[in-house]
C-alpha cells in the first residue's frame, strides 16, 4: 500500500497547514462521527437512528459554522478520527475480486485498498448530503483536517483518499474548496498551542504493530486486530450488540450475554465467539512472519519519516512518540490467551483436576484439607491475575503526559474512546477528549455531540479552550451534570490562569 503522503496531490496531507497559512485561526475539534456503521447487515432500528441523528446534527453544526465566526477568524476543523466507519460494511464480492473462500462468502471481503474505495463510495452515496455542507464549509474559507482512526484506517491509501476528493466533487466542492480538505495520516500539531490525533495507537485491543503500514504486503488486506476482529465475527453474528468495545469483554461477558438473548443468539454468538478467536490467533501467526513483518515494519519506518517533515517535528520526536503505542495484544499468546480467559480456564482445570487426584491418593480428611487448599490457592492466583497486566506498556491516560514532554504543545487532544472529558496535567497543560457525535449505546445522547474549541490568542497569551456540546441548534458549554458516568474528571470548558507554569512555559 502507498501511503497518502507520497505526492502532494489534492486531499493529501503535502505539509503543515499552521500559523504561516491560516493566521490565528479559531480549531474545532470532532471525532468519531462513524458514518457507515448503519450499514452492517442487520443493523437495529436504534443503531440506524443513531447514525442519522449524530448525521443531521454535525450538518446543522457545520452550517452554523460556515456562516459564524469569532473574532472574524476563520474556523480549522479537525476531525480527529473515524469520520467513517469502513468496517461496518460488507462488500460480498467485487468483479475484479470475487469471494473466494467460505469466510468470504459469510462475512464479505476484508479490508483493503480496493474494498476500502467500494466501502467508501457506499458510505458517500448514502450521506451525499452532508459531503456537501462540508464542501460549503471549505469553499466558505474555512479549514478541515480529516485525521485517521483505527475505522477509517483504510484513508492511509491514497486511492481511498482520491475517492473522497471525488465524492466531494460530486457533492459540489469545486477545486478551491478542495484544496483546503485534508486527509492527516497521524497527527495535527500546531506548535505551541495543540497536538491532535484520534488515540487508538495507544489501545492494545485497537492498533496496529505498525500503524502506518497496517496491511499485510503479501494479500493487500488489514492484518486483524481485537477491534476489527470483533465487529467482523461478533458484530456481524449479533448486529444489535454495541459494537463499540465488545473486544473489550471477557468470556464471562459474552457467556451471560447469550444466556440472556434465548437459544437460536446464543447459537449465533458462539459461533461468532469462535470466529473472532481463530482470527486473533491467525494474526498471530501473521506477526511471527518474519518476512511480512519485515516489510510492513520498513515500510512503517520509511511512512514515519515522511509523517514527521510534514507535520513539523523532527524524526527522533516521531519515532519517540511511536514508541508510546501499545502493541496490538495479537502480538502475544499470553495477552490473546489473557483476553479470551483461558488463562482462568487452566487454572480452574488444573484446581479440578489436583482435587480429584487428592480424593484418590489421599484419606478423605487430607483430601478435605488439600482441596481446600487448592481451592484457596487458586482463588488468590485468580485475585493476582485480574490486578495484574501481562504487559507493561504506558496505560493509554499517562500518554498526554509524555507526548507534552516531548512536543510544544500545551493542549493534547484525543478522540478514540467516546468519553468527553479534560484534565489537568501534572507538567502544566491539558488533556481533552473529544467525545463522539454517535448517540447509541455507548455513550448515550446525554453525552455525545461534544467538540472542544480552542482559539489562539493573538497577543501571545495562554490559548482560550473549552469542551462545549452541539445541543438546541448552537454550540454551548458542555454540562458536566449531563455526563452522566463519564467519569469524575468530566468537567466544563475553562480558560486556563495566565499563571498556570506549564501554560506560561510553552506560549
Amino acid at each position: 500500500m502507498v501511503s497518502p503522503l507520497d505526492k502532494p496531490t489534492p486531499g493529501r496531507s503535502a505539509g503543515l497547514r499552521g500559523p504561516a497559512e491560516l493566521g490565528l485561526a479559531n480549531i474545532l475539534v470532532v471525532s468519531d462521527l462513524h458514518f457507515g456503521e448503519e450499514l452492517l447487515p442487520g443493523a437495529s432500528a436504534e443503531r440506524r437512528h443513531a447514525v442519522d441523528l449524530g448525521g443531521n446534527a454535525f450538518r446543522e453544526f457545520l452550517r452554523y459554522h460556515t456562516v459564524r465566526r469569532r473574532d472574524g477568524r476563520p474556523w480549522r476543523l479537525v476531525i480527529a478520527g473515524d469520520l467513517f466507519d469502513f468496517m461496518s460494511v460488507v462488500i460480498p464480492s467485487m468483479p475484479d475480486r470475487p469471494a473466494k473462500s467460505r469466510d468470504e462468502r459469510l462475512f464479505g471481503l476484508s479490508r483493503g485498498i480496493s474494498t476500502g474505495v467500494e466501502r467508501l463510495r457506499l458510505i458517500c452515496e448514502i450521506h451525499r448530503p452532508l459531503l456537501a455542507d462540508l464542501g460549503k464549509f471549505a469553499a466558505a474559507g474555512h479549514h478541515v483536517d480529516i485525521l485517521v482512526g483505527n475505522h477509517d484506517i483504510e484513508l492511509l491509501a491514497p486511492e481511498v483518499v482520491d475517492e473522497l476528493m471525488r465524492q466531494l466533487a460530486a457533492a459540489g466542492a469545486d477545486e478551491r474548496a478542495l484544496s483546503r480538505i485534508k486527509v492527516v495520516p497521524w497527527f495535527l500539531y500546531v506548535p505551541g498551542l495543540v497536538w491532535i490525533e484520534h488515540g487508538h495507537v495507544y489501545d492494545e485491543g485497537c492498533s496496529f504493530e505498525f500503524n502506518l503500514a497496517p496491511m499485510d504486503p503479501k494479500d493487500g488486506w488489514l492484518v486483524y486486530n481485537a477491534d476489527y476482529a470483533a465487529i467482523r465475527y461478533l458484530g456481524s453474528a449479533v448486529p444489535d450488540l454495541d459494537p463499540h468495545g465488545i473486544e473489550e469483554w471477557s468470556f464471562w461477558g459474552y457467556m451471560r450475554y447469550a444466556m440472556g438473548q434465548g437459544v437460536s443468539h446464543m447459537g449465533k454468538l458462539w459461533l461468532g465467539y469462535g470466529r473472532f478467536v481463530r482470527a486473533l490467533f491467525s494474526a498471530r501467526g501473521m506477526h511471527r512472519s518474519f518476512k511480512r513483518r519485515d516489510r510492513r515494519r520498513r515500510e512503517h519506518r520509511a511512512r514515519l519519516a515522511q509523517v514527521a517533515e510534514q507535520g513539523g517535528i523532527s524524526l527522533e520526536t516521531a519515532s519517540a512518540i511511536d514508541r508510546l503505542a501499545r502493541t496490538p495484544l495479537t502480538v502475544s499468546a499470553r495477552r490473546v490467551g489473557r483476553m479470551l480467559m483461558l488463562d482462568r480456564f487452566g487454572l480452574g482445570l488444573g484446581a479440578v483436576v489436583s482435587i480429584i487426584l487428592l480424593f484418590i491418593l489421599l484419606p478423605v480428611l487430607w483430601a478435605f484439607v488439600g482441596s481446600v487448599f487448592v481451592v484457596g490457592a487458586a482463588a488468590g492466583i485468580t485475585r493476582w491475575l485480574g490486578q495484574h497486566m501481562v504487559t507493561s506498556q504506558l496505560p493509554m491516560r499517562a500518554v498526554p503526559q509524555r507526548i507534552r514532554k516531548l512536543v510544544d504543545a500545551p493542549i493534547v487532544v484525543f478522540g478514540h474512546t467516546h468519553d468527553p472529558r479534560w484534565q489537568r496535567l501534572r507538567s502544566g497543560g491539558v488533556y481533552i477528549n473529544c467525545g463522539t457525535w454517535l448517540p447509541a449505546t455507548r455513550p448515550g445522547i446525554r453525552r455525545c455531540f461534544t467538540h472542544v474549541f480552542i482559539s489562539p490568542s493573538a497577543s501571545g497569551g495562554p490559548p482560550t479552550f473549552e469542551l462545549r456540546q452541539w445541543r438546541e441548534g448552537t454550540s454551548q458549554v458542555f454540562d458536566a451534570g449531563a455526563n452522566i458516568g463519564a467519569g469524575g474528571q468530566t468537567m466544563p470548558g475553562f480558560v486556563p490562569d495566565a499563571t498556570d507554569p506549564g501554560i506560561q512555559q510553552k506560549l
